[in-house]
């Protein structure tokens, strides 16, 4: 078969076509701000200045989610807007950064912390993100919400009042910039269950599940309708060629989104979501963490199509070529490569060479499989390391 491009390839494993060899698509981008921020990037690529421009240097078949998005990346998007609120956004002390650096979630020019303000009718409510050179990721340091109840009317009118301009200029000129050399995974609005995450925290919001299911669900309802306005959207200015993969990054795992929280919420909002994305032709994607073997069936009977980083054991619980035959034919396996090869220094080669062999055999049945990042590229993974990866697949994953 002749060698395809690295676009090709990715558009004819999500349709079971053949395929010259196994795509190679890590999510590398911590690791490279990581490596770049504390000044270790390799030599070869000191001139990539960003994660777009690494990801095609070294080589791989890019899926990214990080660039060329519409609402901005995970959360409520940098793109949000709040048409009858007062919304600021805001770098704060007293930390500074030691240089400009972009996480998954902010852009960081000065100072180590984002403060988001929202000044409802009914009362101002703020978020605070913090940013941590240890692991050059940031996390939520003040979430919006500290007492449903106290603050339960400014937090309907911010779900009530989030929308998105559709601008779809930041697509637009990265799609440009990647040509060939692979996808952009368009990022929808979250499941409801991690909109209560990202706004009270995971423990306050299963609480509130719990004691305040009637206003949860008024918000799920509210939600839910945002996030098929944002499908429909987003695929009226788009094409399949152009953005065939529509992803709720949702952090989806058994223990934070147990089979209960399913029959609860997440089967309506998934099967109206996934309704919607199909009837566009367009295939849904939603980002897993963790383990996720106990809520197989619950991802199948929500029509998800493909679970972003599947993670097999030791780290996760799901056997990557059982998942043929648990979700069936048509769905996309999409990981393998997670943090204990990813990080090893004695030995590496010779284990992640044979990691990749087994793996792929395992694999030969499965026509819908991207040798992909569980979660992410460790930024403590050595650059050989990385390396061994995209060379055993180009090597091992022939398949034409």
């Amino acid at each position: 078969m002749p060698e395809m491009t690295r676009k090709q390839r990715l558009m004819a494993v999500l349709k079971g076509e053949p395929i010259d060899r196994l795509p190679f698509a890590p999510n590398a981008e911590q690791w490279f701000y990581a490596r770049k921020y504390n000044g270790t990037l390799p030599p070869e690529y000191q001139d990539c200045e960003d994660g777009l421009q690494f990801h095609i240097k070294l080589g791989a078949d890019v899926m990214t989610r990080w660039e060329g998005q519409v609402k901005g990346k995970a959360g409520i998007g940098a793109h949000v807007r709040f048409p009858h609120c007062k919304y600021t956004v805001e770098e704060i002390g007293p930390g500074r950064v030691d240089m400009p650096i972009t996480t998954a979630f902010n852009e960081y020019q000065y100072w180590n912390r984002v403060k988001r303000t929202l000044e409802t009718p009914f009362g101002t409510l703020t978020q605070v993100w913090r940013f941590t050179p240890e692991s050059c990721a940031d996390f939520e340091e003040k979430y919006w919400i500290s007492d449903m109840e106290k603050e339960w009317d400014a937090l309907r009118f911010m779900v009530q009042d989030r929308t998105y301009d559709y601008d779809m200029s930041e697509w637009k000129r990265d799609y440009a910039r990647l040509g060939d050399a692979g996808l952009i995974l368009i990022e929808i609005p979250e499941n409801p269950i991690k909109m209560l995450h990202w706004l009270m925290g995971p423990e306050k919001a299963t609480l509130a599940l719990i004691d305040q299911y009637d206003r949860c669900m008024e918000l799920f309802a509210m939600h839910t309708d945002l996030t098929l306005r944002f499908v429909d959207e987003v695929c009226k200015r788009t094409t399949y060629e152009e953005a065939p993969i529509l992803l709720s990054n949702d952090n989806l795992d058994a223990m934070l989104m147990p089979p209960a929280w399913f029959d609860l919420v997440l089967y309506d909002h998934y099967r109206k979501v996934a309704e919607r994305i199909h009837g566009h032709g367009r295939i849904f994607s939603v980002h897993s963490c963790g383990n996720n073997w106990h809520i197989r069936h619950c991802i199948k009977a929500s029509n998800i199509d493909l679970m972003e980083g599947l993670t097999p054991p030791p780290l996760g619980n799901f056997p990557l070529h059982l998942a043929r035959q648990e979700m069936g034919e048509d769905f996309i396996v999409e990981g393998g490569m997670y943090c204990t090869h990813q990080e090893m220094k004695e030995g590496a080669r010779e284990a992640i060479e044979q990691y990749t062999i087994q793996l792929f055999d395992q694999m030969k049945d499965t026509k819908r499989f991207i040798y992909s990042t569980s979660c992410n590229i460790s930024p403590r993974t050595p650059t050989d390391n990385l390396h061994y990866f995209r060379d055993f697949c180009f090597k091992y994953g022939k398949r034409g």
